[in-house]
C-alpha cells in the first residue's frame, strides 16, 4: 500500500506532496475529527502553511497496486483546520473536522 499527502492552496498550487519529498506522516482519527503529523517541516514551509491554514485543502491517498485500488480524500474543517508547530523536531501538526472520501476512476493520481 503506498500513502501521500498533498496539500493545495485554494487556488490550487501545490505546496507540499509527500511523494515527492521526503515528508513522513501521519494520519489518525482525534477528538476535532482527524490528526495529521508530518514530519522534516522546516519553518519556512510551517509559515507558509500558517499563513494560508483558512484557505488550504489536504488531500490523503491510498493506492494499491495489487487490488488496482487507489483511493482518495478530502480533509478540511468546518471552520478553520488547526495548526501547531514544533521547530525543535520540525514537526507539523495539523487538525481537521472533516475527512470525505472518494474513488479515483483515473490513473492520474497513482503515486510512483
Amino acid at each position: 500500500m503506498n500513502r501521500k499527502l498533498v496539500a493545495k492552496s485554494g487556488v490550487g498550487r501545490a505546496l507540499f506532496d509527500t511523494s515527492k519529498q521526503d515528508f513522513p506522516f501521519t494520519l489518525e482519527p482525534c477528538e476535532r475529527g482527524w490528526r495529521l503529523r508530518i514530519g522534516k517541516v522546516d519553518m519556512d514551509m510551517a509559515t507558509e502553511l500558517n499563513a494560508l491554514v483558512q484557505e488550504i485543502h489536504f488531500f490523503y491517498y491510498e493506492d494499491d497496486p495489487e487490488r488496482d485500488e487507489h483511493r482518495k480524500w478530502w480533509l478540511s474543517d468546518v471552520g478553520c483546520p488547526q495548526l501547531s508547530y514544533e521547530p525543535d523536531n520540525a514537526a507539523l501538526t495539523i487538525e481537521v473536522s472533516e475527512r470525505v472520501g472518494f474513488t479515483v476512476d483515473s490513473t492520474e493520481h497513482r503515486i510512483q
